[in-house]
């Protein structure tokens, strides 16, 4: 899948001031999935079985900006955005079902061109951790921000894997995924 989504809902973060979201950067989402941190990865399609999102719930609602929808995949996914530096990400609950919230995660970055990014030596790990969604804030509700704090340079594709979630389902949900940081000019 090779969805461009246009996103106001890029967040930036500089010191003069606080995080907007009315960025409008060109984004490529795709999910994939049977990868773990630095390995290579399979394409995701629509159904109902192991490897695959929910048709009705796909991809790129995740980064849609649009509280009501949500993303439902059976594995983990990858996004990829214009160049960036990351310093935070937040995500936002689905409507329903806590035991699919993801609860872990590692971030992978890379600068490679688009046809190598099946690679997983074309990634390099800034983030292996919280979710921040361990204390539930309710549906529809965002978690807590988490830090990055070792990514100082910019790049071009962003991996987020899902290494577990909140309770024992057969997928993992939710409404929105936010990276907040800054494009250089």
């Amino acid at each position: 899948m090779n969805v461009t989504v246009s996103t106001d809902i890029t967040p930036l973060i500089t010191k003069e001031n606080n995080p907007i979201r009315s960025v409008t950067k060109p984004i490529v989402f795709y999910a994939i999935w049977n990868t773990t941190a630095g390995n290579d990865r399979s394409l995701s399609l629509p159904g109902q079985n192991t490897g695959t999102y929910w048709p009705g719930e796909p991809p790129q609602t995740a980064l849609d900006g649009n509280l009501n929808t949500e993303y439902s995949d059976h594995e983990i996914q990858h996004s990829k955005v214009n160049r960036s530096f990351s310093c935070s990400f937040v995500w936002l609950h689905s409507k329903n079902s806590p035991p699919r919230d993801p609860n872990t995660i590692p971030i992978e970055c890379s600068n490679n061109k688009e046809s190598d990014l099946v690679f997983g030596t074309s990634w390099t790990k800034i983030y292996d951790g919280d979710a921040g969604l361990a204390k539930n804030p309710g549906r529809r509700a965002y978690g807590g921000t988490q830090t990055i704090s070792n990514n100082s340079l910019s790049f071009t594709s962003y991996r987020i894997l899902i290494t577990s979630k909140r309770g024992k389902h057969n997928c993992v949900s939710y409404s929105e995924f936010e990276m907040i940081g800054r494009f250089p000019d």
